[in-house]
């Protein structure tokens, strides 16, 4: 930041009073900071540290690069689905150019406004990236080791799917499988059928490419509703007992655990 002048135009931005009280201006204002951030230099060395493990150790494999900030899973402020990954980063430019979007996406408009309702410093953000094996999923989503519907309900677990990649889920755009599982009986209750029509896979050239899908088409078997409950059981456990937020994928009958963090209420 300090090397490309980025922190000069930050501190000059938050102290812009158009820019705090006009949305329209603050919109403009933070995509024009995150261009900053694409075309700014890397550093050299840490530019030729992280090809070097990429070369090293994931050759030929499509990289997710993920973001992780300290402005997350804090007390009443989740912070979930704000900041941006790259998916699928396959060749040098990509990586680098996807580790400088992760940090840039600090200032995406939806993670500015939620910071400012919470009271968080925007100053005191600071973005770490999570470089890993991206995995091209049949299948994808988040499950809650309880029912986010009922805080009483122990016995549940609930799990939103859609096929392909699990972008869809989370977008809000339209309603991914929605299930409940019932452990004491093993019963799977179905909320909601997916009205999300198509998938997103991943492009042989980096990124991703999007394939049409019947509409309420199921997502998940019982079968898989239950190895993923019990996975998520274990790892609740292993959590001390809290409740967790899980991303999960599935290929080719596998199961993959991407992430848990605790499941905050609201």
């Amino acid at each position: 930041m300090v090397s490309n002048g980025l922190d000069k135009v930050i501190a000059e931005m938050l102290t812009d009073r158009a820019f705090r009280t006009d949305p329209v201006v603050r919109k403009a204002r933070l995509a024009d900071l995150r261009k900053r951030f694409a075309d700014g230099k890397l550093d050299a060395g840490l530019a030729q540290q992280i090809l070097q493990k990429a070369h090293a150790g994931y050759a030929g494999a499509g990289l997710f690069v993920r973001s992780s900030t300290n402005s997350e899973d804090l007390p009443n402020f989740n912070g979930a689905g704000i900041y941006s990954t790259f998916p699928n980063a396959r060749t040098d430019e990509q990586i680098l150019s996807a580790v400088k979007f992760v940090w840039g996406s600090v200032w995406n408009f939806e993670a500015f406004d939620a910071r400012e309702r919470a009271g968080i410093d925007h100053e005191k953000v600071y973005m770490g990236v999570l470089i890993q094996r991206g995995i091209n999923a049949d299948a994808a989503g988040v499950l809650i080791t309880g029912n986010p519907f009922d805080r009483t309900d122990k016995d549940c677990c609930y799990i939103s799917a859609t096929k392909g990649l699990g972008m869809r889920v989370v977008d809000g755009v339209k309603i991914p499988e929605q299930l409940l599982m019932h452990y004491e009986t093993g019963a799977v209750q179905v909320l909601t059928r997916s009205t999300i029509d198509s998938l997103l896979t991943f492009d042989a050239k980096g990124g991703l490419k999007e394939v049409a899908v019947p509409e309420g088409r199921s997502v998940l078997t019982d079968e898989t509703v239950h190895n993923l409950a019990y996975a998520a059981r274990r790892i609740q456990g292993i959590f001390g007992k809290t409740e967790q937020d899980v991303e999960w994928t599935i290929m080719r009958g596998k199961i993959f655990i991407v992430q848990s963090r605790p499941y905050l209420r609201e």
